[in-house]
């Protein structure tokens, strides 16, 4: 009798080419080096705002998404730093902001408004802006309010509608949503106890990041770090926000963005399905679909250096360049794919609507 021995599989996946490779430590002590201003504005309604710039140059303008922090632009800002002025601050409630007085005031309309106000305090007449996520609607909303101060978008797993329609790709959150918030209404203490658990939750910090990262290449300290922020905010912010954001819609105005804009989504978005940007990509006009391979909803931060250079491509493509080393310019070149059908990980769709008749 022949015994077979028992095959054991792994589910072991290499990291690809631009897989981040700083851990949180060497990050901190670079930034400790740089130079770095923070400050506090008061918004139109007089909420206080916090505020960030690193680098000289032409503005570069991230805008994270609910509930989350600079976190999510931390590889971008630390790379684009060199070459460009990057400024992010924080929406009203979250993180260094102070809370509003009045907590209806926590929509995409006010974030908007809060964004110009940015602009009006740091004398910036337009700049390009990066929106992951709900960051997304931030800057379309600052577009519409007003498009003149907007030389660019770069819009990052987003969507133009509804978030909860399509979250996790079925409809079933906007009930579940609902009954939080009237637990919320009833027993405020008691939610915002149950919420604070979570930080210390092993399995809140497994479903965080197999739904919104890709674990095998975002590292588990940024993971961890995205949990315990979640926990220290103050659930009836999300609850306020949240609630606005899914009654947001733009795909009726869309069409009408005259900005360069470069989408990007993530091949394996679990949270706001690939199929959201690309009707955006249909909607805007001319714009430009990156499709990162083995992309979370945070690619950004999956594969950064992929990320950055399609962010570099689309800056040299509508002229908004920084001041960039020789040994940059090399690097850049040596990367920069042949032809925009497909480069490095990532395919592309260019905006050809209007092109062809």
């Amino acid at each position: 009798m022949n015994i077979v021995p028992l095959k054991r599989t792994l589910s072991f996946r290499p990291r690809p080419p631009g897989a981040r490779k700083k851990s949180l430590r060497d990050r901190l002590r670079e930034e400790e080096g740089s130079n770095v201003k923070h400050g506090y504005f008061k918004s139109f309604d007089g909420t206080k705002l916090f505020y960030s710039i690193e680098g000289q140059g032409k503005p570069l303008i991230f805008c994270y998404g609910l509930v989350c922090s600079s976190l999510h632009w931390t590889y971008q800002i630390e790379h684009f730093r060199k070459n460009y002025k990057t400024i992010w601050f924080d929406y009203r409630g979250h993180q260094n902001s102070e809370v509003p007085k009045d907590l209806n005031s926590l929509s995409l309309e006010s974030l908007g408004k809060d964004l110009g106000a940015l602009l009006d305090e740091l004398k910036i007449e337009d700049a390009v802006f990066l929106g992951h996520s709900m960051g997304v609607n931030v800057v379309l909303e600052l577009y519409r309010q007003q498009p003149k101060r907007v030389a660019g978008m770069i819009l990052a797993n987003g969507t133009a509608k509804k978030p909860l329609e399509t979250l996790l790709h079925v409809n079933a959150f906007e009930k579940g949503f609902d009954l939080l918030r009237k637990a919320n209404q009833k027993s405020p203490a008691a939610v915002r106890f149950f919420w604070n658990l979570q930080r210390n939750n092993p399995v809140a910090r497994t479903v965080v990041g197999l739904l919104g990262f890709n674990p095998y290449l975002t590292s588990p300290e940024d993971i961890q770090l995205y949990v315990d922020q979640v926990a220290e905010m103050d659930p009836e912010i999300f609850i306020n926000l949240i609630g606005n954001y899914d009654r947001y819609n733009a795909t009726s105005w869309l069409h009408t963005v005259k900005a360069p804009t470069l989408i990007i989504a993530g091949e394996n978005d679990k949270v706001i399905p690939v199929q959201q940007q690309e009707l955006m990509h249909q909607l805007i006009l001319g714009s430009e679909l990156a499709l990162i391979k083995h992309g979370s909803h945070c690619p950004q931060m999956d594969l950064p250096e992929l990320v950055n250079l399609r962010i570099e491509n689309f800056l040299r493509q509508i002229n908004y360049t920084g001041a960039v080393t020789e040994v940059g310019a090399g690097a850049a070149a040596k990367a920069a794919p042949a032809s925009p059908e497909k480069s490095a990980g990532g395919a592309t769709k260019g905006g050809d609507k209007g092109k062809k008749k």
